[in-house]
């Protein structure tokens, strides 16, 4: 299977996944988090691995260190992940006052832990793909 094919599907499930526990109040429950961040570094962890793809293709990098490819992805997903505590921060300081929703980032221990969560999925996606990606 195509590797941008194969992120999109993952993704997209993660997705489903994320808008069935907003709209049955999923979140409320504590240990739901860390999984869904963990699944989301991990679909983020399978675009990076697929753009890397591309880029050691056309650029002939193929050769280099493991650590070079592992920071390329792992940076990616990352990058993403930091995009998602903003848009989470944003998120509780606008419409969740708003409407009287739950907080997304009751703290800074949490987001950290986000952080660590998103970390472990896209060093797990890297394991695992590595070889295809």
């Amino acid at each position: 299977m195509n590797s941008f094919k194969q992120a999109f599907l993952f993704t997209t499930g993660v997705l489903v996944i994320h808008g069935i526990l907003l709209s049955t109040g999923g979140y409320r429950i504590p240990q739901i988090d860390s999984p869904m961040h963990i699944l989301g570094g991990f679909a983020m962890a399978l675009f990076g691995l697929a753009i890397h793809k591309v880029v050691s293709t056309s650029y002939h990098t193929k050769h280099s260190p493991v650590w070079y490819h592992y920071t390329f992805v792992i940076g990616f997903a990352m990058l993403i992940g930091i995009t998602w505590e903003f848009h989470e921060y944003i998120l509780d300081n606008t419409i969740n006052i708003w409407y009287n929703f739950p907080k997304s980032q009751p703290s800074l221990g949490d987001t950290m832990k986000d952080f660590l969560n998103d970390w472990i999925g896209a060093s797990v996606a890297f394991y695992f793909f590595k070889k295809n990606g």
